[in-house]
């Protein structure tokens, strides 16, 4: 069902019922909503907070940009494109992990990139790694996000030369019991003044610090759930689903759009995907997870047949 065609009036209440029951009908809808609100996707305040309006391609809804405008919804489809969320990955915190092979780390530029992950954490005695970019053997340079238990933070590190350059998210993520998404952003080129580490946290920059030094070697090995360097019980303990890695520095309105307001959405189409994990091919007992975008990077599972879990944002 879409709506309308250009030309033809459109109401809020109109647009309101087709997110909320696939049925462009004015009658259909009579909470109180505002333009804001409609475009976004939420009604705060109102009953529908949980509409999901975003299965379709990008340029078929608002771009959520001020000014907010109705003659946005004019391409609005809720059909235009599908996308399962059904199943993420339970990480037990103490062995099992996934990762890639050596075309995936060789692909990743530790120059310009991104990284995008939804997490959920669960109670931690110790760090807990999310994703990790290795060095050869001998360096300690890495690129990684972790729960920092001792802080009681999520933190992104660009560590090049044996100096940390650190950006931490919010406090109480610990066992809240919900989904909150991370993007990493770094650019460290040579002699950059803008060479920086950004972290991102639920569509909104979180915090950032410039970075001084650089990588002395190429990427080895990359990962969810666990630190290779340095696996002293650092297994994450949680939840993960659509990772996401990128080989640009994502903006912030391309962070937010990610984010969509807590709805994940297809991200195959992204320019500069390396690769994407939605994990919704994942069956018991496989042994690697699919890569969703077309460079075919999969991950290899460690220590479980049975890591998927109905619980995802």
């Amino acid at each position: 069902m879409a709506v309308p065609g250009s030309g033809n009036p459109l109401s809020m209440a109109g647009l309101a019922a087709e997110k909320l029951n696939d049925d462009y009908d004015d009658a259909d809808f009579d909470d109180v909503i505002s333009l804001k609100d409609l475009t976004l996707g939420g009604n705060a305040g109102g009953s529908h907070e949980s509409w999901d309006v975003t299965n379709q391609n990008s340029n078929d809804f608002p771009n959520v940009a001020t000014p907010y405008s109705m003659g946005e919804f004019y391409s609005y489809d809720h059909d235009a494109s599908g996308f399962n969320d059904n199943i993420s990955f339970d990480f037990d915190g103490a062995n099992d992990y996934l990762e890639g092979s050596g075309n995936l780390s060789n692909a990743i530029s530790v120059v310009n990139g991104s990284i995008s992950t939804w997490i959920k954490i669960d109670s931690h005695s110790a760090n807990g790694l999310i994703w990790a970019i290795n060095t050869e053997e001998g360096s300690t340079d890495q690129i990684f996000l972790l729960w920092n238990n001792g802080s009681g933070v999520v933190r992104a590190n660009f560590k090049g030369g044996n100096v940390a350059n650190i950006a931490d998210s919010s406090s109480n993520l610990e066992n809240d019991g919900s989904w909150h998404h991370f993007v990493v952003t770094w650019q460290a080129s040579s002699k950059g003044a803008a060479n920086t580490i950004k972290l991102y946290q639920d569509g909104s920059l979180q915090d950032s610090d410039a970075i001084g030094t650089v990588f002395s070697g190429s990427p080895a090995t990359f990962g969810f759930g666990r630190n290779k360097l340095q696996n002293y019980g650092q297994n994450f303990n949680g939840h993960m689903n659509d990772m996401a890695i990128f080989n640009d520095v994502l903006t912030s309105s391309e962070v937010s759009s990610i984010y969509n307001s807590g709805a994940p959405k297809d991200e195959s189409s992204h320019s500069g995907l390396i690769a994407y994990y939605t994990l919704e091919n994942y069956s018991n007992g496989d042994t690697t997870v699919a890569d969703d975008s077309s460079n075919s990077h999969a991950l290899t599972i460690t220590n479980s047949t049975d890591i998927d879990s109905t619980d995802t944002p």
